[in-house]
């Protein structure tokens, strides 16, 4: 993988998205004050955390590790919410665009890097992100980055620079995206704030550019093979070739392209956003200190990086990972540098708007 020379304003924000409900490996219950140091429970997304590490981890450290797979950010908030200052889980997986909702609620601590010996093996650009960094404390070890690009199975697309491929007559029927991410990337095509930051304040603004992205979208809805929620669904439909481009997250097209099939994956000349998944340690957590062995633990080799990326599809953090991957999983992971600059951080500022508007016009989309 050709490395990524990231910035103030893109440090790469590779994503992914929310789906069904909170799966259980097994409950998650509060063991006696004197079992609590040999224990760690983790809430996070299903092949974050490689079962090979994880294995080596608890041989190494005798610590065992509890994992509490979800695939939603909203749950996770709902759980720790619930549960106060008795939680059942030591750390979670927070999207760094979802920080202010979990910290203004008291349900994270600040991370201490002291306590993690091989923060130097995270990427500088990650150690220095300002989106990381809430009140002037730092929250979470950021792991995996994805964002929000065009795929498209080269066979039948040839080399698109605009999202306007999306919208073209001659693949009508064969295009397939997440309605509400794909709303505000129409915004953002259209030359408005697909990301609310300057519609603070300005509600009648955040409409008018809302409406005109669902009113596009409508117009344009005959080029929708299907709308599609999880991953999974747009990675078959790639393979079944029952579309030929697509709106799709990072890591599920760039798990496709690893695999062999036809298909690229870009940033188009009108931008995109994107955000990084953090592991942070829970406030009032029983077992901290082991919460941070286990970070430690993930920075301490590119090889761990390495496996985190090939199982996600998403970009890993630390550094020296590009030279431990093989060419095929560094070109599905790579952006030529010009189109890196194209993506934007997803922020947290005027989420409520946002939320509210894109849920609204999301909904007739779909009713249309």
């Amino acid at each position: 993988m050709t490395k990524l020379v990231l910035n103030r304003r893109n440090t790469l924000h590779l994503l992914g998205g929310s789906a069904g409900a909170l799966a259980m490996p097994y409950i998650i219950r509060p063991l006696p004050s004197w079992a609590q140091s040999t224990v760690l429970n983790v809430t996070t997304y299903d092949k974050f955390l490689p079962q090979e590490f994880l294995d080596k981890f608890q041989k190494d450290s005798g610590i065992k590790v509890n994992v509490r797979l979800t695939d939603d950010q909203g749950k996770q908030y709902n759980l720790l919410a619930a549960e106060g200052a008795n939680p059942s889980t030591d750390m979670v997986t927070v999207a760094g665009h979802r920080y202010s909702q979990f910290i203004s609620s008291n349900l994270l601590q600040a991370l201490d890097t002291g306590k993690i010996p091989n923060w130097k093996n995270l990427n500088p650009a990650y150690q220095n992100a300002p989106w990381a960094r809430v009140d002037g404390k730092l929250w979470g070890l950021p792991i995996l980055a994805g964002y929000e690009g065009l795929a498209v199975n080269t066979n039948y697309v040839k080399d698109p620079q605009s999202w306007d491929v999306m919208f073209d007559p001659q693949f009508k029927g064969l295009t397939s995206y997440i309605v509400s991410d794909f709303m505000t990337i129409t915004m953002q095509y259209l030359g408005f704030d697909g990301d609310f930051v300057s519609y603070t304040d300005k509600p009648e603004e955040a409409l008018k550019a809302t409406n005109a992205a669902r009113d596009h979208l409508i117009k344009h809805k005959d080029m929708v093979r299907k709308y599609y929620d999880a991953g999974s669904e747009v990675q078959q439909m790639f393979i079944n070739e029952d579309i030929y481009l697509g709106h799709a997250w990072s890591g599920p097209a760039a798990k496709l392209i690893a695999d062999g099939h036809p298909i690229k994956l870009s940033v188009p000349k009108e931008g995109t956003y994107g955000f990084c998944y953090t592991l942070n340690v829970v406030n009032n957590a029983p077992n901290a200190e082991n919460a941070y062995k286990l970070l430690d633990a993930i920075l301490a080799t590119p090889e761990v990086g390495a496996s985190m990326q090939r199982q996600s599809g998403f970009a890993s953090t630390i550094s020296g990972v590009p030279e431990v991957l093989t060419d095929i999983e560094r070109a599905a992971g790579t952006l030529p540098q010009e189109q890196v600059e194209r993506i934007v951080f997803f922020s947290p500022v005027n989420r409520d708007m946002k939320n509210e508007m894109i849920d609204k016009a999301t909904a007739e989309v779909k009713a249309a």
